[in-house]
């Protein structure tokens, strides 16, 4: 069977745009907390018990925020150059039921027609398909998976 290789350069532009626009919807909501927390906290004793949540709320989001902002920096790392032979950070690895780019946890991202997810080396099915080539199967969660290429 013959695989379509995506540039890889075209993979990684897509996962960086996506997880920008992740960040900047995040600062949004939080801004939009923090103002709602500044606005209450002036007006002050009614709604204490909600102030509460808002503010465990914003403590959440910023974490997150934090968190997206480091996977951020862990896809501008990636060489878009690198070849790979098997599966590790920066790889695409096609196989017969879906296209994955070791990176970050960006989700389902499309480039040039072609769906692909992308998924962190923190992910479960990344443990299941690590150092694999091209050619040999992995299993993650009941789905067999065989590997068409790797680069």
């Amino acid at each position: 069977m013959t695989t379509t290789r995506i540039a890889k350069p075209s993979i990684l532009h897509a996962c960086i745009i996506k997880q920008q626009l992740t960040i900047d919807d995040f600062e949004k909501e939080v801004l939009s907390l923090r103002t709602e927390i500044t606005d209450h906290s002036e007006i002050a004793s009614q709604e204490h018990r909600g102030g509460a949540e808002r503010n465990e709320m914003l403590v959440r989001m910023e974490k997150e925020l934090t968190f997206l902002k480091n996977e951020l920096r862990v896809l501008e790392n990636i060489d878009p150059e690198l070849e790979h032979n098997q599966v590790q950070l920066g790889a695409v690895v096609i196989t017969d039921q879906r296209i994955f780019f070791i990176s970050t946890s960006v989700e389902l991202v499309e480039v040039n027609g072609h769906c692909l997810y992308g998924i962190s080396t923190k992910a479960p099915i990344f443990a299941s398909m690590r150092g694999k080539k091209t050619g040999d199967a992995f299993e993650h969660a009941g789905v067999r998976y065989l590997i068409l290429d790797v680069y």
